[in-house]
């Protein structure tokens, strides 16, 4: 009876380790563990064999103009993960879809529709916003108006801070990279200065809002999509090509690096 005891207490023990989510860029990385269990510690250079990553947003975090079908920004940077020493492979649960916005995305967390793949995740990356700013832009094409996009800010900036904290709700420890927009119409002229100051405005934004949070990283990426100089546009001269997501792939392992999240060498 007693050597039944300690088998099924070893295998709970087991299964205890197996089940748990893992904070990367943490020196203190500590599984959640039934309470029974607080004593176990593993260690801190211990890594699962996958890695969960789940993508949140719009079509950038989708992948659309992707002309190599690599999965853009996200399939990316799953494989780079991949490489990483101790890491025997990244599994993506790409949630993103074209064209949605901030209220979207604020509804499907609202909805319990992202609490299982929230739930598992390693690592959060979301793009989110550039649809709330083109939505000014065709509601009112012609006769934009710059408080329009600041009376929208306004609005961005408190569905934003929720969904944060929807994640939270969820998941209160896995690291999430956060990925600015850019102004695709700087393709067309250097010359729109008040849509630059609105994309930096809203950059802004979410770079305070990303940087309360210990376990976040915001990634910037206008300065990548001034102009079409490196050729990183998709032929519908909105979305990054396969060259352009290559570049915000390098961006985010460099800013995850600076940002203590990544087990990069």
């Amino acid at each position: 009876m007693k050597r039944i005891l300690f088998i099924v207490v070893l295998a709970l023990f087991v299964l205890a380790g197996c089940s748990s989510t893992f904070i990367f860029g943490n020196d203190e990385a500590e599984p959640r563990i039934p309470v029974a269990f607080t004593e176990y510690r593993v260690p801190p250079n211990f890594v699962p064999q996958a890695l969960i990553i789940t993508a949140l947003g719009d079509s950038l975090s989708q992948g659309v103009g992707d002309t190599e079908n690599k999965g853009g920004y996200v399939g990316r940077l799953a494989s780079e993960i991949s490489d990483w020493p101790g890491v025997r492979g990244a599994i993506v649960e790409n949630t993103a879809k074209r064209g949605r916005r901030s209220d979207q995305l604020l509804a499907m967390f609202q909805k319990g529709q992202l609490t299982g793949p929230l739930t598992e995740a390693d690592y959060v990356v979301m793009t989110i916003g550039g649809n709330d700013i083109m939505r000014i832009v065709k509601r009112d094409l012609f006769s934009l108006n710059i408080d329009a996009f600041a009376e929208e800010l306004e609005v961005y900036e408190t569905r934003y801070e929720n969904i944060y904290a929807s994640i939270r709700s969820i998941n209160p420890t896995v690291p999430i990279i956060a990925i600015g927009v850019y102004n695709p119409f700087s393709l067309i002229t250097d010359e729109v200065e008040e849509f630059d100051q609105i994309i930096s405005d809203y950059n802004e934004s979410m770079r305070e809002i990303t940087e309360a949070d210990p376990q976040a990283c915001y990634v910037p990426v206008s300065d990548l999509f001034v102009g079409n100089d490196n050729l990183v546009y998709h032929t519908d001269f909105f979305h990054p090509n396969s060259k352009g997501y290559d570049l915000m792939t390098d961006r985010i392992l460099e800013r995850m690096k600076e940002c203590g999240l990544s087990f990069q060498e």
